[in-house]
């Protein structure tokens, strides 16, 4: 465990489930395929903000323009359908939407009043996906149901947050059958929920689709603890959509203004621009009691030798606990990724999982889920490293550091390079 290693030496001188899933996607293992107890509504509910079929028109945005029809071009960019004859339909002509009306597809009668979708296939480079983007800081239920006709191939049903990356749901409608799922989240203004259909070979015609935006009627945030978007800054502070603001801080002098580029795609917007000794702060304590998802996306520059560069970490070494998240030079000069923990405070003792970071200097998207008795970390939505925990190990008395260390020995703030969309959630999304 490098990132631990190379400090404990020093510091030992000194002697120092609730599930973000409903209905039928309950999850207890973080793989994101659990079932649940509630069928998924047949209708949009009566708090309902969206209705992918009932608002369909034809037109760019449907009725409400509501909604955004794509081309997932499967590399975080996104390429508007065309309106024509009723339909959207993409560059590849056999990615099309559009409504049951007058027609007699399986589909139809399986799903009443249902989108149709039809999909080119694995070897056309893009998917069509449906967008809603929230209005409003708001905790709402996307509610899935997807029907694949008899003898058409086998599709897979992809709905995400923002990019590919940040999965919320990964799903195989067969053929035949109808594919059901909901899912709760603590949706930010601007956040783009997508669902792609894209299929892991041949393309099918006329799938029928039911995809219902609806409002929960819970308090905000509800399992969101923390969200940083670094879109903007306010003085020496940037928004924490839920909690209290994180400021930027010299690690010699103290607060300074944030620096702020470009983020991983257009849509996302700004992005902390992190340099050696400079780093951001919260002021909450995390409640990792039990399940947690933390994720962010990181591009990193380069190394400061002989250190490591924390990306986000509240690791306690004075209760145990806590999470840190790094990147560290391996001896051959290859970068690392680690997760780790401390767990025993008073001999130094640590749980630990590293796995190699793409040596690109181009953005990623990491997650690291807590859930069934293991850390998993996913980077760019693959599982790549995970190491066993018990239920609240990763609880921590400190609040977040991002881009420096809490109490290691030697103390400094060592990251350099770009963060981005830092949120931390109460229950565990899919690591992959």
């Amino acid at each position: 465990m490098v990132l631990a290693r190379v400090l404990v030496a020093a510091l030992a001188l000194t002697a120092c489930k609730q599930s973000l899933f409903d209905s039928h996607g309950d999850d207890t293992t973080g793989d994101g395929a659990g079932s649940g107890d509630t069928m998924v509504p047949t209708s949009c509910p009566a708090t309902c903000l969206a209705d992918a079929a009932a608002d369909f028109d034809g037109t760019a945005g449907g009725t409400g323009n509501h909604w955004a029809y794509l081309e997932d071009q499967r590399n975080r960019q996104w390429a508007p359908m065309t309106p024509q004859g009723g339909l959207v339909v993409g560059a590849d002509a056999n990615n099309k939407i559009g409504k049951c009306a007058g027609s007699s597809p399986s589909a139809c009668s399986e799903l009443p009043g249902a989108l149709l979708v039809s999909t080119a296939g694995a070897t056309s480079g893009a998917d069509p996906s449906l967008a809603f983007t929230a209005g409003m800081n708001q905790m709402i239920q996307l509610s899935v149901r997807v029907h694949v006709p008899s003898g058409a191939a086998m599709q897979q049903v992809r709905l995400y947050r923002n990019s590919r990356e940040d999965s919320l749901y990964t799903g195989i409608a067969m053929p035949g059958m109808t594919l059901e799922q909901a899912v709760t989240v603590d949706a930010l203004a601007g956040d783009r929920f997508l669902l792609a259909f894209a299929p892991p070979a041949m393309g099918a015609a006329d799938i029928g689709v039911q995809f219902f935006v609806s409002a929960t009627g819970a308090a905000f945030p509800a399992t969101c603890q923390l969200a940083l978007s670094f879109s903007a800054a306010s003085g020496n502070t940037v928004a924490n959509a839920c909690g209290a603001v994180y400021t930027s801080k010299d690690y010699n002098t103290g607060a300074v203004a944030p620096a702020l580029a470009a983020g991983p795609f257009v849509e996302l917007g700004k992005a902390a621009d992190i340099v050696p000794d400079k780093y951001y702060e919260g002021a909450d304590v995390l409640v990792k009691t039990g399940d947690t998802t933390t994720q962010l996306w990181v591009r990193h520059d380069q190394f400061v030798p002989s250190y490591a560069g924390f990306t986000i970490t509240d690791e306690d070494l004075d209760q145990g606990g806590g999470l840190g998240i790094g990147l560290f030079e391996t001896s051959g000069g290859t970068p690392d990724i680690e997760i780790t923990t401390c767990t025993d405070p008073n001999v130094l003792t640590f749980a630990f999982a590293d796995a190699p970071w793409p040596n690109d200097h181009l953005w990623h998207f990491v997650r690291v889920v807590h859930t069934a008795g293991q850390v998993r970390l996913c980077v760019d939505g693959v599982r790549v490293a995970s190491f066993a925990a018990p239920a609240g190990q990763l609880k921590s008395t400190f609040h977040p550091y991002i881009g420096r260390n809490v109490v290691w020995t030697p103390s400094g703030a060592f990251f350099d390079g770009g963060i981005d969309d830092v949120r931390v959630f109460t229950g565990a999304l899919p690591c992959e």
